[in-house]
């Protein structure tokens, strides 16, 4: 499970946080869904591609809502750094495979809906395609009366409006301010913040930054998720701190990695400086570091 995947699920897990998100997401911030009526659910299921070989699917995190001994409904989140032709495809096989296991329960009476929420993570480009089933359809004209179109709920967490980010009041805000950040390259107002999931939430920024060269790492912020646990309030100047120095890094890696690719080229460390915002002494470094291709 690649490292990115991981750290988000691991935040989205935590009821506040699932809650939260589907509260503002769905319920335009109204608190209809309480934390404390949420169970994990399975996100594992399996399919048959062919009469021998069986293959399993998992979603990245599903909650159960309940409302005492009442199943009101099967949630599920999907995490998605770029746009996905093929995600209408990928839902329609986890929510079929949730209403089938319904089955299996002995269903009684009616089934309860299966909800998926796709959360895309991406800062350049919009989701502006693939949202539909037959939207990745080559439909003859004649059979689309016939065919049952599937939506999905694509959120687009970079671009969400000020209303919906000041509506979560989980860490999950966050999350929605450091991609809003991280797209428009502006700072965003903050009051009063407070971190209950500190160490997911720096993880979750360091991960961030090896997709988005824009932000870069905040390795040393990491070592002192510690000191941010337990509720502990950050100042709005503290913040904002943490988040310059995370892009600073992100300025630095840049730089670093071009000084590499000209180092490579033979180009000459004093050009290079001037070039690319690093010292004399810092290409020299890197000099050092790197085996050059000698001259022809």
């Amino acid at each position: 499970m690649a490292e990115k995947d991981k750290v988000q699920k691991t935040l989205e897990s935590y009821n506040d946080v699932f809650a939260d998100i589907v509260n503002v997401l769905l319920f335009d911030g109204r608190k209809v869904v309480d934390e404390n009526d949420l169970t994990d659910a399975q996100t594992f299921s399996y399919y048959k591609m062919d009469k021998k070989k069986i293959h399993g699917q998992e979603r990245d995190v599903a909650k159960i809502w309940n409302n005492g001994e009442i199943r009101i409904s099967f949630i599920g989140l999907e995490n998605q750094m770029k746009p996905d032709k093929f995600m209408p495809l990928r839902v329609i096989g986890y929510d079929g495979a949730a209403y089938r296991n319904q089955l299996n329960e002995e269903l009684k009476d009616k089934c309860y809906p299966v909800i998926t929420l796709v959360l895309y993570f991406g800062t350049k480009r919009r989701w502006k395609r693939y949202k539909a089933l037959k939207e990745v359809m080559n439909m003859p004209v004649d059979l689309e009366p016939f065919i049952a179109d599937y939506k999905i709920n694509v959120f687009e967490l970079a671009w969400l409006s000020d209303e919906q980010i000041q509506s979560f009041t989980s860490d999950f805000r966050y999350v929605a301010i450091l991609l809003r950040r991280i797209r428009t390259g502006k700072p965003y107002p903050m009051t009063d913040p407070k971190y209950k999931h500190a160490r997911e939430i720096l993880d979750l920024f360091r991960v961030m930054s090896q997709n988005n060269k824009e932000a870069g790492i905040i390795l040393d912020d990491i070592n002192n998720a510690n000191k941010l646990t337990g509720g502990n309030h950050m100042t709005e100047e503290e913040f904002d701190e943490m988040i310059n120095r995370f892009e600073d890094r992100g300025a630095q890696k840049k730089a670093i990695e071009d000084a590499t690719e000209l180092l490579k080229e033979n180009i000459s460390p004093e050009i290079i400086a001037k070039c690319v915002k690093l010292s004399l002494e810092q290409v020299l470094e890197l000099q050092k570091q790197i085996t050059v291709p000698a001259q022809a």
